[in-house]
């Protein structure tokens, strides 16, 4: 009878138990959104992205400034309260959503103090011959020193320890901009464009006059198929920084794919050419001399892929080029006789 009991017992608690608990995955942000004094501030947008800058979920705070996140996985996640048209900075928090028992789901609390915006955040001056505005930012000395040694490590090629502390930075302060476009761009250039992407993107949420982030970003965007998004973002680079050739560069070869804007991607092009003083690299030179092809500027073509050959003396298939320009020679001799 009592062994009976026992069992019954024990059935009755492991059922509970099962039904009980919450499944894995189902965790919690929530807080409260208020100005310095504490009032709350409710209609605000606010934003979670998670540990890769991927945005998750937004929502907006409520008349008692609240704001909630279910359903979350364990994750770093950053939050980010948008100020509008409101007189306060954006802040983004991190929050480290690790649950002490994995199989339960726990409540995480955040609360978000909105800090008045300041009457002056830019600098104007001359970058480039271009007028620009410098990005400022107030960094929290933690997350300067770390940035500072991630440069420096850089420096002595060391780039995986770099980042590192680059990554350690955005930790402490999530919104650094000089952290997140130059690791965004340490990607870009070591050929990892979707690394590069949620850094770049990051980047340019907190700084939309920043040249740099718009021109990596543009080309991340290309080579991860992102062609419409590359066009725009490189065509913002070039808006920023209009004396710098390599962004002209890679929007007409972006554009150069697009047939109805072969015309402008040429035009791209020519810019740079004349930026750069003829410096640039041979797949510049490649892309200049197909479009002038198919402008049926056999000339202008041939002098294109006579360049690719001196700036590029490695390229491949050399006799097939050396063939083509020959040809187009040609060409052009026969259309000047006509």
């Amino acid at each position: 009878m009592l062994t009976t009991l026992f069992v019954a017992v024990l059935l009755t608690v492991g059922q509970f138990f099962i039904t009980a608990a919450p499944v894995q995955g189902r965790n919690t942000i929530e807080g409260r959104v208020t100005s310095s004094s504490g009032r709350p501030l409710s209609d605000m947008r606010v934003t979670l992205k998670n540990g890769s800058y991927s945005e998750v979920g937004s929502t907006i705070t409520d008349a008692s400034g609240r704001f909630r996140f279910m359903n979350l996985p364990r994750d770093n996640y950053y939050i980010t309260v948008e100020p509008g048209e409101t007189d306060y900075e954006r802040v983004t928090q991190r929050v480290a959503v690790m649950p002490f028992m994995e199989a339960h789901g726990e409540v995480f609390r955040v609360d978000i103090g909105m800090v008045p915006r300041k009457s002056s955040t830019a600098i104007f001056g001359p970058i480039n011959s271009a007028t620009a505005v410098v990005f400022h930012q107030d960094i929290p000395e933690a997350a300067k020193k770390l940035y500072d040694q991630g440069i420096r490590i850089l420096e002595g090629g060391r780039f995986e320890s770099a980042a590192e502390s680059l990554k350690k930075a955005l930790e402490v302060f999530p919104d650094y901009y000089d952290a997140l476009e130059r690791l965004g761009t340490e990607y870009t250039t070591r050929e990892d464009p979707k690394s590069a992407l949620p850094l770049l993107m990051h980047a340019i949420e907190i700084n939309r006059d920043g040249w740099r982030a718009f021109y990596f970003l543009g080309i991340a965007q290309f080579e991860t198929n992102q062609q419409t998004e590359g066009i725009k973002s490189l065509q913002r680079a070039v808006e920023l920084n209009p004396a710098f050739p390599y962004a002209y560069m890679w929007l007409g070869m972006v554009l150069a794919n697009e047939p109805a804007m072969r015309a402008n991607a040429l035009q791209s092009l020519e810019k740079a050419v004349k930026l750069s003083k003829g410096h640039l690299p041979g797949q510049a030179y490649y892309y200049l001399g197909g479009l002038y092809i198919k402008n049926n500027q056999d000339k202008e073509a041939s002098e294109a892929f006579e360049t690719l050959l001196k700036v590029s003396p490695e390229v491949g298939e050399k006799d097939k080029i050396k063939t083509m320009i020959a040809q187009l020679r040609q060409k052009a001799k026969e259309q000047t006789k006509q």
